[in-house]
Formats: C-alpha cells, structure tokens, sequence
C-alpha cells in the first residue's frame, strides 16, 4: 500500500511539476497589471483510470473524507504568492471576498455534481482569516508540494472529473473558468 501511495505521489509531481519559486520577494504585487497577468498560469489533462483512482484516494486521505466517485472534485486554494490582489483588501473587504468565494464555489459546485474544498497553506496571506473559518482546511503540505507547486499567485484552484480530466488554475476571479470546465463533457 505505501509503494503505491509513494507511486501515486510520483505520479502528482509529473502531472502538476513546476518548480516552485524558493524565495519570496518583499514587494508584493496587489495591482491587475502584466505582472498579474503573467502569474495567471492555466494546466490541463487527462488521467489514466489508474492514476485517477490513486489521486481520488490521496485527496481524501489528505482531507479525511471518502469522495463520491461519480462527483467532481474543485480545490480552492489560497497560498504565499507574488501576485495577489487580496493583499491589499483591509479585512471586512477581504471577509467579504471570502464570503462571496464560499457562496459561488458552492453554488457551481452544487449545480455541477462537484465537492468543493477550500484549502490554506500555513504561509497563506492574513492566515488567521482561514484558520477561523470551519470550512477552510489547513495544508499539511500534500497540496503544496503535489499540486499548487508555483507561488506566483496567491489564489488557485483545482478540479478534477470523474473521467480523469483535471484543470488547475492560478490567479483570481477564475469562477467563469470553474464553471465552463465542470459544464463541458
């Protein structure tokens, strides 16, 4: 079982690999600007039958729930990143911005067949915002280090189909990009 968890891990790192940027930088871009925008990075794919029944099985160990294998499965993940707009968000906005995030992910998620998570690194912006809210799940790492590899963008997501394909997406406001992939068959 631990050969297959390690062969599973292997397998997330060759789908999901970029290098993640080691340092972070001081100046933390809040603006929509070409910086913004070249942080915007969109990855997409196909499983085997295989690999999607071993990456099924480390997300739910990782969250500790069994997921409906007929249900799509959408991550929203917020992380250390250069470009994040949030950032600048005094905190009743930002509370706001959460709120609204909660709201629509689980209204597409509820009209699409999908289970939606909502995961923070320990290195996420104004972490305290997550670590209060019962929906919000703290990463041991699993995501960061197998999935949300790149710390461009402080906002991400991730869904994955019952079929295998899978879209991961980094950057804000991608609600449009969430549903069009759930819609699509």
């Amino acid at each position: 079982m631990i050969l297959k968890i390690l062969s599973s891990i292997v397998i997330l790192n060759f789908f999901f690999c970029c290098n993640a940027q080691a340092e972070k930088k001081q100046k933390i871009n809040t603006k929509f600007n070409s910086d913004y925008f070249k942080s915007r990075k969109k990855f997409y794919g196909k499983l085997t039958p295989e690999q999607l029944k071993n990456i099924r099985f480390l997300i739910g160990d990782e969250l500790k729930i069994e997921l409906d294998e007929n249900k799509s499965i959408l991550i929203n993940y917020h992380q250390y990143g250069e470009n994040c707009y949030v950032y600048k968000l005094n905190n009743k906005d930002a509370e706001k911005v959460i709120d609204n995030t909660i709201n629509i992910s689980s209204r597409i998620s509820e009209k699409n067949n999908t289970e939606d998570f909502f995961i923070y690194s320990d290195d996420a912006f104004n972490v305290e915002r997550y670590e209060k809210r019962n929906n919000f799940v703290k990463d041991s790492g699993f995501f960061s280090q197998t999935v949300f590899t790149l710390k461009e963008n402080c906002t991400a997501f991730f869904i994955l189909k019952p079929n295998g394909e899978f879209l991961k997406q980094y950057g804000f406001d991608y609600f449009t990009d969430v549903e069009n992939f759930l819609k699509s068959r």
